[in-house]
């Protein structure tokens, strides 16, 4: 991402998630505006269930907030289809998800090299040696031959 250094990297401009259900309507973000420059750390801290996942799901296009808009290095995420936004994700944005995303019939291996179909990002030849440097970078090139339910979640 290359946003000029005058233009924040990140803007999140009155963000409201509401989600509704039996009980009624449960409201877990409300007028958020947050900007973050290129280069800059930010920490998101709170308790469980503060609202922490669902504003990186607004964030990362995942997820749509009910209202406001979202800017990526100038990009409104939220003008994007779903599949602009799958595509956007697979080539700008590194995720790290708490619990595993993984598909479970599917080796470490395998499913580090699956994203690389959608993204077309490699050459389908290029795609294995990647997913090994890739999961090398995270400390589990050792376990990329097995499957997600046989690595614990602390490695």
């Amino acid at each position: 991402m290359s946003a000029s250094p005058s233009a924040p990297l990140i803007v999140m401009d009155g963000i409201v998630k509401t989600f509704v259900n039996a009980a009624g309507t449960f409201t877990a973000l409300k007028g958020i505006h947050l900007t973050i420059q290129e280069g800059e750390f930010v920490s998101i801290v709170g308790k469980s269930g503060s609202g922490k996942s669902t504003l990186l799901n607004m964030l990362t296009g995942i997820d749509h907030p009910t209202e406001g808009r979202v800017l990526v290095d100038g990009v409104d995420v939220y003008a994007m289809s779903e599949s602009q936004r799958s595509l956007w994700r697979g080539h700008n944005l590194g995720i790290v998800f708490q619990f595993f995303q993984l598909l479970p019939m599917l080796t470490l291996h395998e499913n580090v090299m699956l994203p690389m179909d959608y993204a077309e990002q490699y050459a389908f030849e290029e795609r294995p040696q990647r997913a090994l440097e890739l999961l090398k970078m995270v400390g589990l090139e050792k376990q990329a031959h097995k499957l997600p339910l046989a690595v614990s979640t602390g490695q």
